[in-house]
């Protein structure tokens, strides 16, 4: 299996790669646009492991929630190489990934400065996604385990007493999706679509 995953809902996108039992990653600093740097990121990350993208015969992707337009970019990226490579994918939302890594509790995940989005993890399973603002955070956890993303800095904004950071999704999204393709459960065309939550800025401008 040669699979590739990309990840571009947040402010630092994820490349990572199964390469036959090998695990490879690269984080696309959060200083450089998604729209501008990851075909040249993804080209030298299969560069460095002496692939190309006609090598890759299953693709991941992470459909959101995040960043409206880091979603739209990693999703018609993947669609497009789905296309011209005619390979399959494996894709999910964020949360449902966490929640195969943690097993009880809350996940946040940021929105916005002042909101996040947040799911609660029951047995290993996410629930619906909500967003809630950062100060209602406390109220609605109600003392259970709330977990970050290291990489979204939300410790910075929350204060809430029983949190655990996630400091390693990369590995956990392509343990997930290594085990998606070798059961084959490939994603249908129809159902390969962005998840993004809630309505965009724009969106709700003209809602206003």
């Amino acid at each position: 299996m040669k699979l590739l995953c990309i990840d571009t809902t947040k402010q630092r996108a994820i490349l990572a790669l199964n390469n036959n039992g090998k695990l490879s990653y690269r984080i696309i600093p959060e200083t450089k646009r998604h729209s501008e740097a990851l075909l040249f990121e993804l080209e030298q990350f299969l560069c460095d492991n002496q692939l190309t993208i006609q090598d890759i015969d299953t693709l991941g992707c992470v459909v959101g929630p995040g960043s409206f337009t880091g979603i739209r970019i990693g999703v018609a990226t993947v669609k497009a190489f789905q296309f011209a490579l005619n390979i399959p994918v494996v894709s999910d939302n964020y949360f449902n990934i966490v929640a195969s890594d943690v097993k009880e509790g809350y996940v946040a995940l940021k929105d916005t400065s002042t909101a996040v989005y947040l799911s609660k993890i029951t047995k290993s399973k996410a629930g619906d996604i909500t967003t809630i603002n950062n100060t209602d955070v406390d109220n609605v956890v109600n003392g259970n385990k709330l977990y970050l993303d290291s990489s979204e800095h939300l410790a910075e904004v929350i204060t809430y007493n029983n949190t655990s950071m996630i400091e390693d999704f990369a590995t956990i999204m392509l343990n997930y999706f290594t085990k998606k393709a070798e059961n084959k459960q490939f994603t249908n065309n129809a159902d390969f679509a962005p998840v993004y939550a809630q309505l965009s800025q724009a969106e709700r401008n003209l809602k206003d």
